[in-house]
């Protein structure tokens, strides 16, 4: 069997740690699945941006179509016959492999361009360098990224002088049209999907400085001096390359110790249960630890960060934790919002006892909710930002709010899904009918306004920003509208005084409540299951259909449904999982358009299709089907902080004002 060569994404993974190039090849599936919806959405913002790199070199021979061995002699023949630009040329020394994004052959002279969807600035001095000229943190991946490939071509073409550049997205630039995304049309080649130019660019375009290619042969200097790369190799660069060429010909990884990166892994498993993952194996060989599931490891504790001193005493399980190990946190106290160490300790000390009981910390609750006024918002917002912009004379990955759901809570007791908003054409920027709509919808009365995390507070002082470039009467209004109720960042210019912030739901939660099931995750995915299985209130009330279209708890976009559901074991299922397929009873070339999506069901499908209903070209019967999709997904999202409000409330032991 052939062995696989060192390319550029297992010289990634292998950097990252050498163990990950031997799973790849043992267990390929769980890397695949990493390619989740949101991550397909960057990917396809990824292959925009390598298309309309190709479009700033028009007379590019693409090579991109062409097998490994033929891509290496169309290469070798390109760069012979004289001046070229070649797109996915081939190179290989030993065992390494590189195919190069885009390759100017200029006299003797070999131009690496490696394009990258990450944006930098270029208006910074020193973009990729810290003050002290060492390589910023972030940059070192795609530094490395490109470090190999002129290693690899400067051995393969000796007589050539070779050099490197990263072709970055410009934040400090601007679109000067609006639907340049429009261009390109994400399609499957070879069994692979890519980007092709569908529609002719601008010059403007080209010359507006969105993609600029920035030299770093310098800094591909101090990584090829380097003498340590990231903590498992203490060694030159080209001795690096060599032990990573080996782990690919031999797939046997050296001594590699347990670190805190092991928690990301890409190559564990939502369940973690026996030898299923790279990861299990991995705690089995090198920790000599077997018997645990999701939640049980050290790197589960909510905002570890003595992971590493933890794993250098010895300890990797959670229950062998001791208070000590945290700092010796202070007894809970009600009333007063928990530390991060006394929320460890809980999550700790609940793991050891196997106590499924959440812990409420009802005082503090109680002295929240007193300065809660009535009627109470609950909104949520869905937002795109994307590398190539979608509106005229916006910046890279510039703040695109499209969709908002609004349920109400009345001191009554009664609840509404009382308000919804999606915009999604292509030529149109919705930010100022966001705004406008959001203010209609919750601008008329001084109620309390929730969110989950900070997200639609940044995303609004985002939109402020923007309209402070205009002065007319509705658009001072709506800046106005925005100050009341959101908080302005510490570095803000123009900071204000907001007289009705919103509310966070997540900063409550880490401050007075814990729930064992949840394993120190305090996502809204993770917290609506939890309060529905402590609430009795919750699963008596919501078991029944009483929620919809024309029911007793109104709705805009469900027919009635019973939100409390149980699995195979008794166990509440998660709403999420009743959220519709998208492409269920569809036809096949319905589905196609969908490219993919099958359910919106989290933040990034739903990303995905709001870009894919930026495509003009999309079906009526496939748009119909996304944009529902994203109300039932946005209004559910609000739902469950009603759950959450309503949830806490009877775990409090108070009472409601009357049946929803």
């Amino acid at each position: 069997m052939r062995k696989p060569a060192l390319t550029k994404s297992r010289f990634a993974l292998g950097l990252r740690c050498p163990q990950k190039i031997v799973c790849e090849q043992e267990y390929p599936s769980q890397l695949n699945a990493v390619d989740s919806d949101f991550l397909s959405l960057l990917a396809e913002g990824g292959f925009q941006v390598g298309a309309f790199a190709k479009a700033h070199f028009p007379d590019g021979s693409d090579l991109s179509l062409l097998d490994t061995a033929s891509a290496l002699i169309r290469t070798k023949e390109l760069i012979s016959s004289g001046d070229c630009t070649i797109f996915e040329a081939a190179f290989s020394h030993g065992n390494c492999l590189v195919r190069v994004d885009i390759l100017e052959c200029v006299s003797d002279k070999l131009i690496i361009h490696e394009v990258k969807a990450k944006s930098f600035d270029s208006s910074s001095e020193r973009p990729l360098q810290n003050k002290d000229g060492a390589l910023k943190s972030v940059w070192k991946p795609f530094l490395y990224d490109v470090a190999f490939q002129k290693y690899v071509v400067s051995r393969a073409f000796v007589g050539f002088k070779v050099s490197a550049n990263l072709m970055l997205v410009d934040k400090a630039s601007k679109s000067p049209i609006s639907g340049l995304h429009q261009c390109f049309k994400i399609v499957g080649r070879a069994g692979k999907r890519t980007a092709i130019q569908v529609l002719d660019i601008p010059h403007e375009v080209l010359s507006a400085g969105l993609l600029r290619s920035i030299d770093v042969d310098a800094e591909c200097d101090l990584i090829f001096e380097a003498t340590e790369h990231g903590i498992h190799f203490d060694c030159s660069f080209s001795d690096l390359v060599d032990q990573l060429s080996t782990v690919c010909e031999n797939l046997v990884a050296p001594g590699v110790l347990v670190s805190e990166e092991c928690g990301s892994c890409e190559f564990r498993s939502s369940s973690d249960d026996g030898t299923s993952s790279g990861f299990a194996h991995c705690m089995a060989t090198k920790a000599e630890i077997s018997d645990f599931s999701r939640g049980d490891l050290i790197f589960d504790l909510w905002n570890n960060r003595r992971i590493g001193k933890q794993l250098a005493s010895g300890i990797i399980k959670l229950k062998d934790l001791e208070a000590a190990d945290l700092g010796h946190p202070d007894v809970p106290v009600q009333g007063v919002p928990l530390t991060t160490k006394q929320r460890q300790w809980l999550q700790i000390s609940k793991l050891k006892t196997q106590d499924p009981k959440p812990w409420i910390d009802a005082v503090g609750l109680q002295k929240e909710m007193d300065r809660w006024q009535f009627p109470l918002h609950f909104i949520d917002f869905e937002t795109s930002r994307v590398a190539l912009p979608f509106f005229k004379n916006q910046s890279p990955y510039h703040n695109v709010a499209f969709q908002f759901s609004h349920h109400t809570i009345h001191i009554d007791g009664r609840v509404e899904h009382a308000h919804q908003f999606l915009s999604a054409n292509p030529l149109v920027n919705p930010n100022l009918d966001f705004v406008r709509s959001l203010r209609a919808a919750i601008g008329r009365d001084q109620g309390t306004i929730f969110m989950y995390s900070q997200h639609e507070n940044s995303t609004l002082c985002a939109i402020h920003k923007d309209l402070e470039e205009h002065s007319d009467a509705e658009v001072l209004q709506l800046r106005e509208f925005i100050e009341s109720i959101t908080i302005p960042a510490k570095d803000a210019p123009n900071a204000w005084q907001c007289s009705r912030p919103m509310v966070d739901l997540l900063k409550l939660i880490q401050s007075y409540v814990y729930f064992p099931s949840t394993q120190g995750n305090n996502s809204i995915k993770a917290i609506l299951p939890a309060i529905l299985s402590s609430s009795d209130f919750l699963q008596a009330t919501y078991s029944d259909p009483i929620y919809g279209k024309d029911c007793s708890v109104p709705s805009l976009n469900f027919d009635p449904i019973s939100w409390v559901r149980r699995g195979k074991k008794g166990e509440i299922l998660s709403p999420y999982s009743q959220l519709p397929d998208i492409g269920a009873d569809l036809s096949d070339s319905d589905r196609e358009e969908l490219a993919e999506i099958t359910k919106i069901d989290d933040g990034g499908a739903a990303l995905a299709a709001f870009a894919r209903l930026t495509i003009g070209a999309l079906g009526d019967t496939a748009r119909k089907r996304l944009e529902q999709s994203l109300l039932m997904y946005c209004e559910l999202d609000t739902l469950a902080m009603v759950f959450l409000y309503q949830g806490l409330i009877d775990l409090m032991g108070n009472e409601f004002p009357s049946s929803p």
